[in-house]
């Protein structure tokens, strides 16, 4: 039964593959997501980018295209964002002078400053792993009458960046937020 979806899947690779020997400027990218009733997970990925496996059943809610961030849901309302891409194509990066734990570094600075100087939000920076090239920070605070408190994992190998980030999450403790964000470093493929 599962041969039929398997074929279609490698067609499309095929497809996009073969589009792609035609010199563009943009990539095709093929989507999925699926929950595993026998292992519990949900499986995310956007080729060539990246997948992931998610702990637990995750519903995809809204896409954000500017910044490629799809969203999940899970049963107690915890909020997921999940981003792949290449490290050249962020406008502090566009071309490609910073890679690795460097470019981790450039990264935070970039987008929490944003959060910071916008929108007068502070920042915190959890955990810095330059031998896994990867870094765990918070974005908290208040503006107006809204609460902010969201964890970001973002993460770069061989040129792909993993992005997510965890809010809603009342129920979790710091570390067990930062237990979830390393567990989907860790299932990164």
């Amino acid at each position: 039964m599962r041969t039929k979806p398997i074929k279609i899947v490698l067609f499309l690779v095929l497809v996009v593959g073969l589009t792609n020997c035609a010199t563009q400027k943009t990539t095709s990218t093929i989507v999925g997501c699926e929950y595993n009733e026998k292992t519990n997970t949900t499986d995310y990925f956007v080729f060539p980018y990246g997948a992931v496996t998610i702990p637990g059943k995750w519903e995809k809610t809204n896409y954000l295209a500017n910044s490629k961030q799809q969203f999940f849901i899970n049963r107690d309302s915890v909020t997921l964002a999940i981003s792949f891409g290449r490290f050249d194509k962020y406008e502090f990066n566009r071309n490609g002078e910073k890679s690795g734990f460097e470019f981790i570094k450039a990264f935070y600075e970039w987008d929490s400053s944003y959060f910071v100087e916008s929108h007068g939000l502070k920042r915190q920076s959890l955990v810095s792993d330059s031998t896994n090239n990867f870094i765990i920070y918070r974005i908290y605070g208040e503006k107006g009458t809204a609460n902010f408190d969201t964890y970001f994992l973002v993460a770069e190998k061989k040129g792909d960046i993993a992005n997510f980030s965890i809010t809603h999450v009342k129920k979790w403790e710091e570390s067990e937020r930062i237990n979830f964000l390393k567990t989907l470093l860790l299932t990164r493929k």
